[in-house]
């Protein structure tokens, strides 16, 4: 075997133990190829940009659950809760908390569950 042969066997040789060890079934890109042949990575293909994951993740809740609700509207109102329901508070996901004043009245408060606000109707 010649020089030559010899220095070109090797990468290839390296390529296709490569191709083995991390099981492709496609054929990469040539760029891929070569880092590949070289034991270097290549992760440009299987990654977002980071503003496309955080524009596809839910916006976090101030409120997560009818039991919180229920504590921030008898908090602000110093009133007994009497019931719960999930509901749109200005197309934001919300509760409507149905309230129990101490001078005997019933009466409905608002949660938005995005922002916590809590309201009177």
């Amino acid at each position: 075997m010649s020089k030559v042969t010899m220095k070109l066997s090797i990468p290839v040789l390296t390529l296709m133990l490569s191709f083995l060890n991390i099981g492709l079934t496609q054929a990469a890109p040539i760029s891929a190829v070569s880092s590949i042949a070289w034991g270097q990575s290549t992760h440009h293909a299987s990654h977002q940009a980071p503003n496309q994951n955080k524009r596809n993740q839910p916006k976090k809740l101030a409120i997560n659950s009818s039991q919180q609700a229920a504590q921030v509207a008898k908090r602000q109102y110093a009133a007994k809760v009497l019931s719960v329901q999930s509901t749109s508070v200005n197309g934001s996901p919300g509760y409507r908390v149905k309230l129990l004043s101490n001078k005997g009245m019933v009466f409905y408060a608002t949660v938005n569950a995005r922002t916590g606000s809590v309201s009177r109707n």
